[in-house]
């Protein structure tokens, strides 16, 4: 009996004890977590999460007659939460392989200067503008190559 409770107990600790590194390791990856949100908030990144649930929400909402307001707005709010943690829960890791937790502090100190704040607020319509941009260099660049192809074949 003494034996089988010396080996459960030394079973538990040893379970214990496997716990203690996965603990540790959880802390930084919590503050870089937070860390990261912060930043992706401050840079206004989280913005196009924020607008599109709404858009999904009203391109569903007139198919579903007899559904209250009341059901949407909270959903709206359920998703924004939701999908809000699943992106930074996915850029954590990627964000993680190329900037340290002190450089994530650093920009969050730039984010929050008067500059950090004016490429936030111009952050979003920069990247509308520069996804025009480059959708229309894109097709002048596939024309170009097909009038070139079209020209060798011609030779």
């Amino acid at each position: 009996m003494k034996r089988q409770s010396l080996l459960a107990a030394l079973v538990l600790a040893a379970a214990l004890f496997a716990r203690l590194p996965h603990a540790a390791a959880q802390a930084p990856d919590s503050e870089y977590r937070q860390a990261l949100q912060e930043m992706l908030a401050s840079s206004g990144a989280l913005e196009s999460v924020k607008v599109m649930i709404p858009q999904v929400i009203a391109m569903t909402k007139p198919s579903q007659p007899g559904i209250p307001d009341a059901f949407w707005t909270q959903l709206e709010k359920e998703m924004r939460t939701k999908f809000i943690d699943r992106v930074v829960d996915l850029y954590v890791p990627i964000y993680q392989k190329h900037l340290t937790l002190d450089d994530l502090r650093q920009i969050n100190q730039f984010y929050q200067s008067p500059i950090g704040r004016k490429l936030a607020g111009a952050t979003p319509a920069i990247t509308v503008e520069g996804a025009q941009m480059g959708a229309k260099l894109g097709m002048e660049m596939a024309q170009e190559i097909v009038d070139k192809v079209r020209r060798y074949k011609e030779l």
